[in-house]
């Protein structure tokens, strides 16, 4: 997990980036959710599947 100072710096950079004005309280929530959210999203990537393709894949071709 980042440490405290890069979760700030990083949740707000993301919010100046996204042009997202926000209070003092919102921007302080959000930096306490951050790593648990970013967590979260790193353990969907597999490295092992990268390169596999979906399961289910919709061909529009008639048959």
């Amino acid at each position: 997990m980042p440490e405290p100072t890069d979760v700030t710096a990083t949740v707000t950079g993301l919010l100046e980036a996204a042009g997202l004005p926000v209070s003092d309280e919102e921007r302080e929530a959000f930096i306490g959710v951050y790593p648990t959210l970013r967590a979260g999203a790193d353990s969907l990537y597999i490295e092992e599947v990268r390169y596999e393709e979906p399961a289910l894949i919709f061909s529009a071709v008639a048959k």
